[in-house]
């Protein structure tokens, strides 16, 4: 995760609740890494790249009995915690890097929604993913959410969705691109695309099995209300997935 991380996501701060609130995608998005996620009951959970806790306070509320949000941002942090302070739950909010991250514990699962895509080079990914492992239980599992290795500029932008697309620059295993959230104003913040290949060769190296990958899909109810081509560009080259490695 690059120093450029961290300052875009303190910038960025409360406008963030405007993006989730208002990119039509996310309900998707919830919706299909929650469903991956799936029973939290009883589990201890380290959620990495956590932000100001969305995830971390959904999966608290399925039944999660310890849940850990770590994020590079002390401004998201920040928010975190005071949005727990007035929930009144117990979740434990640090700021982290997940490059170089120390063992917190022995978790029963990992999530890691828009971590890997920070990655700015396979050794980058790498170090990600052996944080992941040294926190995670034997058998224990890695939920993630990231940018899909499929995605093609040139095949259509994801503006409409939430997220417009600069530029994309091709490099060995992915590519990197400058986007922006369409916030008001918009918030400009650069992420990597790594292949499928490159996800697998770091799984690897950190001892997990190779990814399954999973992508989201356009219900009816999703439909309602827009465009019948509305959602093409989602269908057919959808900039998010989702995967699943185990230790």
């Amino acid at each position: 995760m690059s120093a450029q991380v961290k300052p875009v996501y303190d910038d960025i701060g409360s406008k963030f609740d405007e993006f989730t609130s208002s990119a039509s995608q996310r309900p998707i998005e919830v919706r299909t890494y929650m469903g991956l996620l799936g029973d939290m009951a009883g589990l201890a959970v380290l959620d990495l790249a956590c932000g100001h806790g969305d995830f971390s306070r959904r999966i608290h509320k399925l039944g999660a009995r310890k849940v850990t949000g770590v994020d590079i941002s002390p401004e998201m942090i920040r928010l975190a915690r005071a949005q727990s302070l007035l929930d009144g739950d117990d979740i434990l909010f640090e700021v982290g890097d997940a490059r170089g991250m120390p063992e917190l514990g022995q978790f029963d699962v990992v999530s890691a929604a828009w971590l890997f895509n920070y990655a700015e080079d396979p050794d980058q990914l790498t170090a990600m993913f052996r944080s992941v492992a040294r926190n995670l239980k034997p058998g224990g599992r890695l939920v993630a959410y990231t940018v899909n290795p499929t995605f093609d500029l040139a095949k259509g932008n994801f503006t409409a969705y939430g997220v417009h697309v600069m530029d994309q620059t091709d490099l060995e295993g992915g590519a990197r691109h400058r986007g922006h959230f369409m916030t008001d104003p918009p918030s400009p913040f650069t992420f990597h695309r790594w292949s499928a290949q490159a996800y697998a060769t770091a799984a690897a190296a950190a001892g997990l099995s190779p990814p399954v990958w999973k992508l989201p899909c356009v219900e009816e109810a999703d439909r309602l209300g827009r465009s019948g081509d509305y959602w093409t560009v989602f269908e057919t080259n959808c900039l998010q997935a989702a995967f699943e490695c185990r230790r």
